[in-house]
């Protein structure tokens, strides 16, 4: 945990103070208990749960059924028979949702639950489906492992990046299958892109361009109302808050809890993950960042705390550049595309298809080559069964926990970049963060104090 104070304890700081306490923070703490390196390579330990063949039922639990939640649910139900699954245990802090959900499932009361570490005592749940607010993604993922179930977490990964890197290590140490959701990866043209790339096609990678934009009619992105049923006798609050400042119950914060940044990143941990992990997939071999930057603007809707427009440059070691914008009040977004020396991939928005299209100068030696499959795009249903695939047959799943941990700590770095408007760069061997002017800064945390850009 970062010293600096809670920021519902103290007012605004100004950069230059908030730069002086981070860097005496980080000296304090020291690079390696911010960001703890993994150890690759180690054996795993073994885990609690069952082990299943190939022909075994799967059976599932969920945490978290508000909407997003009971959308797998219903997903899941839907497809059951051709994965196998039987779905057998629920937990929320809000009564409500958790009736909905025990009535939609079938449950009995002994399989619901209000709390999420007693569902995970029950020995026949193999698999768990976390779908709360993301200040939980982490507490709830790494108890989870630690049953020995397997998990499929809704992006963002994280609320925090060093939290990304507690997942990966709980990961690494009890051997489950870890998906993140981010539908896209399934799709076959990023992983056509790859085969291109790696087979040298479009020669070294240049940079590439990406987007996640949409218009809400509105002007209130994210903004749903209060259930008039919620209040602090039927919905654990101070639960709810977990890690994320301890503030009286409201029910704006709980239902329209992506507009606060206690809670989420707002475009860049619930929009960018559909565009940058399938992005990095492409790639053909997803790095860590090497310096990222990005700027957030919120002058159309001003109803929230999180940016309505956000443009995101991430460089990586090998010398490709990412670009990937999004916004919330305008759907025109940048076309797919990643550039090499040799050709350009044009991927199609809505479509499975991607097109490699020659440098003028590499014409007479490269030829233009087509890839299209007819499967439909961004399928959640396709990525939860390749997750279920996984669990059976060892396999690493398309969303995997090292794509993830890559993609987070850029999205991570983003928002400390667009928040405290720094230019930062990151060392994969030491997980140090600096600034241009080398400054060590500690990530964000529930503890951090962002101040105010004039």
């Amino acid at each position: 945990m970062n010293s600096i104070p809670n920021e519902t304890k103290t007012p605004a700081e100004s950069r230059r103070s908030f730069l002086k306490k981070a860097a005496a923070a980080a000296a304090v703490a020291g690079a390696s208990s911010v960001l703890k390196t993994p150890v690759y390579g180690q054996s795993q330990a073994p885990s609690s749960g069952r082990v299943l063949g190939a022909n075994d039922r799967i059976n599932v639990a969920y945490v978290g059924v508000g909407k997003q939640g009971m959308a797998h649910a219903r997903l899941q139900k839907q497809f059951a028979a051709e994965n196998n699954i039987a779905q057998v245990a629920a937990c929320d802090l809000y009564g409500k949702h958790l009736a909905e959900a025990q009535a939609f499932l079938g449950l009995d009361d002994a399989r619901c639950f209000h709390d999420h570490r007693r569902l995970l005592e029950r020995k026949d749940i193999d698999a768990v489906l976390v779908a709360t607010v993301d200040n939980w993604h982490a507490d709830v993922s790494i108890d989870a492992l630690e049953a020995g179930k397997h998990v499929f977490c809704e992006k963002p990964m994280t609320r925090y990046l060093a939290e990304a890197f507690e997942v990966f290590e709980a990961v690494k140490r009890t051997g489950k299958v870890y998906v993140v959701g981010s539908q896209g990866c399934m799709d076959p043209k990023w992983r056509q892109a790859a085969e291109w790339i790696r087979s040298g096609k479009l020669g070294p990678l240049a940079w590439g361009q990406g987007s996640y934009c949409r218009n809400n009619k509105n002007n209130s992105e994210w903004t749903y109302p209060a259930d008039p049923d919620a209040n602090e006798q039927n919905l654990d609050w101070f639960r709810w808050l977990g890690r994320a400042p301890k503030i009286p119950f409201n029910p704006e914060h709980y239902f329209s809890w992506h507009k606060y940044y206690a809670y989420n990143s707002g475009i860049i941990g619930n929009l960018l993950p559909h565009r940058f992990l399938p992005l990095m997939l492409a790639t053909g071999n997803p790095e860590f960042p090497r310096r990222v930057a990005a700027t957030g603007t919120r002058k159309i809707s001003t109803d929230r705390e999180i940016t309505d427009t956000t443009h995101l440059l991430a460089e990586f070691p090998s010398g490709l550049t990412l670009v990937v914008a999004g916004s919330t009040v305008n759907e025109q977004g940048l076309p797919d595309m990643l550039r090499g020396r040799k050709a350009t991939l044009h991927f199609a928005s809505s479509q499975n298809k991607v097109r490699l299209e020659p440098e003028a100068i590499f014409a007479d030696d490269l030829e233009a080559e087509d890839f299209s499959d007819p499967q439909p795009a961004e399928r959640i249903e396709r990525l939860e069964k390749n997750w279920f695939d996984c669990i059976r047959d060892g396999k690493t799943p398309a969303a995997n926990i090292e794509l993830a941990l890559r993609a987070q700590t850029v999205l991570c770095l983003a928002e400390m970049s667009e928040r405290l408007g720094l230019t930062l760069f990151f060392d994969e061997k030491t997980r140090v963060i600096k600034t241009g002017e080398g400054q060590v800064l500690p990530p964000l945390s529930y503890d951090t104090v962002v101040p105010k850009l004039s």
